[in-house]
């Protein structure tokens, strides 16, 4: 019979766990502090223990510590009620299994002790940095939505290990604040070094990523380290991975495989040190169907596969995310808007975000500026329906040009001129939008930032 243990204060949630636990044919006992916590631990020998991280006469995190160094066995499952996940985060990364937020959820509770009974206690996996509050903090991912809180387990059990991660997710989703959260909570003292394969042109990019020894070509007039090389014992992110050209992807391949490289113009190996992490937005699975993406190197880089959900399917995330960015803005603006009216809300949460968080972002920070009051007034676009098909049928005869142009120019409308946005709705490389916007004679209200998340 699995045996349980629940150590929490709070009598109401003892008992209720107690009675449900039982229920479901488990032998369960209970504590209310630290001091009588220990004893039991020891004697009962649980193979789960239901922790509180806030107890009477201690840190339940501190306890938690203690009973590592005292090799109290069993998988210890985090209950806290704090809005700030930090100190949950930290007893993640010290090797608990999970953690549930209450007010509890007992189906949420019997599909983790399921999960729990099957594993052993060195699987316990770790977890990320995350903000909660409305206080903004760069490079922490906001929200209390369980799709976000299934992210964060993510992201702790890939910075447990040195294998080679993919991060999958829409534009604006944040790929490269995961990137950066597995950096910091695996090797923070090493180089973070971000390469964005779709915004360098792919004759520079292999001396980018390789380096290139003195007179190895035209313009070469000394010795270049590259980013695989600067990155050290670090971290090497791979931002849009699927644009890069396929002879360059044979070169990468063998890096991965053999974890060494040469310079360009170079005869020295030089070993890979770093971590890889790849990053995109598009169906790599589709795009090797294609032939656009070798299949060898899209398993070589998806050792650890992390899906980012976008905005629209955690809508519940969306207060948190726009309270925290408005202190960002309004700072930045040197505006102090401090309230968001229901009605202002109201539309931020029908809206179905396709440039997600950075979406979000650029449009309250044109609401920002644009309100005169401290209460924001949001002008949100409205979600489009789907055009009927005889629109298309009734243009059948416009030329290819005059088509790619209209298309084109409404992409760059609609994200407000935002390269980065644009060259990923489009489907294009930087250089071959710059072509297109010269050719066609295209109108650019404004170049957004690629890196504002």
């Amino acid at each position: 019979m699995q045996k349980i243990l629940i150590i929490d204060d709070d009598s109401a949630i003892r008992r209720t766990l107690q009675l449900h636990l039982r229920g479901e044919g488990r032998e369960v006992e209970t504590a209310v502090d630290i001091a009588g916590a220990g004893k039991i631990w020891r004697n009962f020998q649980p193979q789960i223990i239901l922790l509180d991280l806030n107890l009477p006469d201690g840190d339940g995190l501190e306890f938690f510590e203690l009973s590592q160094v005292q090799g109290l066995g069993g998988l210890v499952i985090l209950i806290t009620g704090d809005a700030d996940l930090e100190r949950a985060a930290q007893a993640m990364r010290m090797g608990a299994y999970d953690y549930l937020m209450k007010p509890l959820d007992l189906d949420q509770l019997d599909e983790v002790v399921e999960r729990a009974q099957v594993l052993n206690a060195n699987a316990a996996v770790s977890g990320s940095e995350i903000s909660e509050s409305g206080e903004y903090k760069p490079g922490k991912i906001i929200g209390r939505s369980r799709a976000i809180l299934e992210l964060h387990k993510t992201i702790g059990l890939a910075s447990r290990s040195y294998a080679n991660v993919l991060i999958r997710g829409e534009t604006g989703t944040g790929k490269e604040l995961v990137a950066k959260a597995i950096h910091r909570n695996s090797c923070p003292d090493a180089p973070f070094v971000a390469v964005n394969c779709s915004a360098i042109v792919p004759t520079l990019l292999e001396s980018e990523l390789f380096g290139h020894e003195k007179g190895s070509f035209t313009g070469a007039v000394a010795t270049k380290p590259g980013q695989l090389e600067l990155a050290k014992n670090g971290v090497i992110f791979l931002d849009e991975i699927g644009d890069m050209v396929m002879d360059l992807q044979v070169k990468l391949l063998r890096v991965l495989q053999e974890r060494e490289f040469k310079r360009v113009g170079g005869s020295s190996l030089i070993p890979l040190k770093a971590r890889v992490i790849a990053a995109t937005h598009q169906s790599l699975e589709k795009m090797v169907a294609d032939g656009k993406f070798r299949e060898d190197l899209y398993y070589r880089l998806k050792v650890l596969e992390i899906v980012i959900p976008p905005l629209r399917e955690r809508r519940e995330d969306i207060p948190l995310i726009a309270k925290a960015l408005l202190g960002k803005i309004n700072r930045e603006v040197h505006r102090n808007i401090t309230t968001v009216p229901d009605k202002q809300m109201l539309k931020l949460l029908e809206y179905d975000w396709p440039g997600n968080v950075r979406e979000l972002e650029n449009l309250l920070t044109t609401a920002v500026v644009r309100s005169p009051g401290q209460a924001l007034e949001i002008e949100a676009p409205e979600n489009k329906a789907k055009e009927p098909a005889v629109s298309a049928a009734n243009n059948w005869r416009r030329p290819l040009e005059e088509v790619e142009k209209e298309h084109i120019q409404n992409v760059l409308s609609q994200v407000n001129g935002h390269f980065g946005n644009a060259c990923e709705i489009l489907g294009i490389s930087r250089p071959t939008l710059r072509k297109k916007i010269k050719d066609y004679g295209l109108n650019m209200d404004s170049e957004g930032d690629d890196e504002v998340e």
